[in-house]
Order: C-alpha cells, then sequence, then structure tokens
C-alpha cells in the first residue's frame, strides 16, 4: 500500500471536517430557534428575625450550660440570638487560632450565638457537638 500524497490527505480532511460541521445542525445565530424567558427570581428582603430550629437540642444544651457558667447566669436567662447549621471552610470552624494548624476540608457544623445578660457569646460547634467559645473577631478563648 503506498503513501496517500500529503496534498490529498489535507484535501480529505477538509472535506471529512466540512461535513461534521454540516451535521451539527441549525447555527447558534439561527433565528428559527424558540426562544425560552427565565423567571425572575423573587428577592427576600433581609430580615432582623434570629435563624433558629437547626441545631438539635442534644448539641445545644451544652453550649447554653457552658454560656451560663462563663457569665455566671442561669442557663434560663440564656437567650438564643442565633442557631443555624453551616458548613465551614476548614477545621478551624470559622474561628482560627495563630499558630494553630487546621484540616483543610470542608467541615459541617453550626453556628451559635448566645446573649447572656449584656455578653454576646460567639460560638464554633462540630456536627458532633465540640464547641468552642470564639472571640476577638475569629480567636478562640481556650
Amino acid at each position: 500500500m503506498r503513501p496517500m500524497p500529503r496534498a490529498a490527505l489535507i484535501t480529505a480532511l477538509t472535506v471529512a471536517l466540512a461535513g461534521c460541521s454540516a451535521q451539527s445542525g441549525a447555527s447558534p445565530s439561527d433565528e428559527s430557534r424558540p426562544t425560552q424567558s427565565v423567571p425572575e427570581l423573587e428577592t427576600v428582603p433581609p430580615s432582623d428575625e434570629p435563624v433558629m430550629g437547626e441545631v438539635p437540642a442534644q448539641i445545644l444544651d451544652p453550649i447554653v450550660a457552658d454560656a451560663a457558667e462563663r457569665t455566671d447566669t442561669e442557663p434560663d436567662a440564656v437567650e438564643v440570638v442565633q442557631a443555624e447549621a453551616v458548613t465551614w471552610n476548614d477545621g478551624s470552624l470559622g474561628c482560627p487560632e495563630p499558630g494553630m494548624l487546621y484540616t483543610q476540608a470542608l467541615v459541617d457544623g453550626y453556628h451559635v450565638i448566645l446573649r447572656a445578660d449584656t455578653d454576646e457569646l460567639d460560638y464554633r460547634v462540630d456536627a458532633a457537638g465540640g464547641f468552642r467559645l470564639c472571640e476577638d473577631g475569629g480567636r478562640p478563648s481556650g
């Protein structure tokens, strides 16, 4: 079998490619295509209402007890300002401590903000219920 001359090979490839594009159907600018309208998304105005009910009681109760102990308050006097399920970006739970290393993976958990008397406490929680108090704009307390 003889090798195909270069000019014949180029011609054959050009014809093959032209055939492929002809089979693709209508061009994107074809006006005969039906158009679809996309419905507008409904916007929900921001609310001052706290996010509640996403943290199981068996996880929330020890956090409330910790807040009561830290602030020398009765647990019944601790107010839940926010309690919601979140996915943290890493093992620091959004509250890295300088000099510490954390897992670099998404961590399911909870963000809980409590008010005891005049103190507001920001707790970061993992899915298993391990929690810590986050103070000073992202620095956890000991």
